[in-house]
Formats: C-alpha cells, structure tokens, sequence
C-alpha cells in the first residue's frame, strides 16, 4: 500500500465519518455525514460538509509566535480528532481546529458545537466534548508548522497526515492511520490498530504499528539518514523502492510468510532462513534500513511495477 494510498483511504473513511461512527445506541435519528477535508482545504472555510441532517460549523485559529513554544503537542483527550500538518517557511506555528457537528435540529447541533472545547496552554493543546446521544460531532485539526518544527501528537480514533516537517516528531494513534511524507528528522511513529504510510528519503526513522500494514516508499537512490527500522507486529509490509537504489535494506518475515518482489534489487538479493525467521538482504550487507513483521505477508515493488512472488 503506497503512501498516496493510504491517504486516499484516510480521507475517504473521514469524509464518509467510518473513524468516527456514532455509538449503535444513540436515542437520536442517525445521520450521515461527508466532510472534504482533502489536501485542498487550507483553512476551515474550504471544507465541504454535507448531511441529511442539520449541520453546525464553528473554527478557531491559535498562533504560537515563535519562542514562544518550543514543541507543539496535541492530546485527543475527545477521541475524534483528525489532524493533518505542513511544513511552512515561517517561524511560529499556526493551528486551525474546525468543528463540525450534525444533529436533528439546528439547535441541538449548535448547542454540540458549543459542548466542544479546545484549549492550550503554551504549545500544549487539548481537546473535550459532550457527550450523550444527541447527535454526532467532529474535531479537525489543520496545522502549519516550521519546516524544522518539534511536534508531539497523539489520537485515539481519527488520522494523523504530516508532510514536509524535518524537525522531531512524535506521533501516536490508537485506532487510526498515520501517514508521514518528506519528514526527514527524528521520526516516532506507533499505531495499536491502524496503518502506517511513509513516503520520503531520510532522517532517523521508527514505525511500529502492532495490528496493521506499514507501506514505505524510499525516494532516491540513497537513505540520508542514520537508520529507518519499521515493524508490524501483525500486518503485511509493502516496500516500494527505485530500481537504482543503494542503501543496505534487510527484510525480516516469519517463515510462513510470503515475499512477493518485482525489483532488482531482489535478483543479487542474501536469502536465509531460520527456524522461525525468512531474511533477505538486498543492496550489500549493512542494515541501515530494517523492515520486519511478525506475521503477514510482504511486498517488494520498483515504482510502477508489479510483483512477483519469490
């Protein structure tokens, strides 16, 4: 699963509200609900909302000057939260959060906007909500933040998509996806039951997600980096990479699991075999890219091409 898919499918299940499906025992009329909240929207003014019931839209923008806050930290202590964050080439960091709620009435689904509150206090931000079956409510984030930014973010139930952020990043989801593109810094990423995406070519890189896929897909010939170590516990792999690459690349499976591969890389590629663990060593003997998962099947692809299986 490549990087743009992942997002494609992130966006798809907002907009059609799958991260943030109403409890079943809700007393009140459930209504759908579709947001465009795609790489087109740049504020919350642009997002598209629609539903067969009565809609409510509040958005508020905090600005954090620079030194101001060294790090911004996002808690989703409400549960349904989606953040997306850019790179930018200013200073300070700029938060947009757009709230959206949809009920039987105009009333009920505006007295849900006023239930929601995000506050924060420096570069720490934090989230609540009403609860009760008087309808359904959302949360999107729409972060801007310099390209050498610090962020620590964590959801318990919506997607988190960064791009562009070269700084220090820390992100965990619950039950939600994570996608990182061109963040070339120290990179953190943990999922319980979600997927994670990387797209990029650098920086010090850790995935884990222990119930779900992780896709990689290397840009370059080179890894500009000391390390990209990615794991799944429970999930497939898919490693996308340019035929030219060079970087050491180690690929670790259990033995049960297949290896698909339509890459060259593949064909001058050391494969081994333990009592329990299938290695294959592709571009020379160094590791600086370790790529495993405890169980499920991997995928090794040039861009553009099939696979096949080894």
């Amino acid at each position: 699963m490549k990087y743009e898919s992942l997002v494609l499918i992130v966006l798809a299940a907002v907009a059609g509200g799958a991260l943030f499906a109403p409890p079943k025992t809700y007393a009140a009329k459930s209504h759908n609900l579709s947001v465009n909240f795609g790489n087109n929207v740049e504020h919350c003014s642009d997002m598209q909302v629609k539903s067969d019931g009565e809609i409510a839209q509040a958005a508020e923008t905090f600005s954090l000057r620079a030194g101001e806050a060294s790090i911004l930290e996002l808690q989703d202590g409400a549960g349904k939260s989606a953040v997306r964050v850019r790179a930018w080439d200013r200073p300070e960091y700029s938060v947009e959060a757009c709230r959206v709620a949809v009920a039987d009435d105009r009333a009920t689904a505006e007295a849900l906007i006023g239930g929601i509150s995000v506050g924060h206090s420096a570069g720490r931000f934090f989230t609540s909500g009403p609860s009760g079956d008087r309808g359904q409510w959302q949360l999107y984030f729409i972060i801007r933040a310099p390209k050498n930014g610090q962020l620590d973010i964590e959801t318990r139930n919506g997607p988190i998509d960064v791009a562009g952020v070269a700084g220090t990043l820390k992100l965990r989801a619950s039950n939600g996806p994570v996608a990182v593109k061109d963040c070339a810094g120290l990179v953190e990423v943990t999922t319980q039951n979600g997927p994670i995406a990387l797209a990029g070519g650098g920086g010090e890189v850790h995935l884990t997600a222990h119930n779900g896929p992780i896709s990689v897909e290397l840009a370059g010939e080179v890894w500009n980096g000391s390390r990209l170590e990615a794991r799944t516990i429970n999930g497939p792999v898919s490693l996308t990479m340019p035929e030219t690459y060079r970087t050491g690349v180690r690929l670790e499976a259990a033995n049960h699991a297949p290896i698909s591969c339509n890459s060259q890389a593949c064909l001058n590629a050391f494969a081994g075999s333990g009592s329990n663990l299938r290695t294959l060593q592709m571009n020379g003997s160094a590791d600086t890219i370790r790529i495993s998962t405890g169980n499920g099947p991997v995928s090794i692809s040039a861009p553009n091409k099939g696979r096949r299986i080894l």
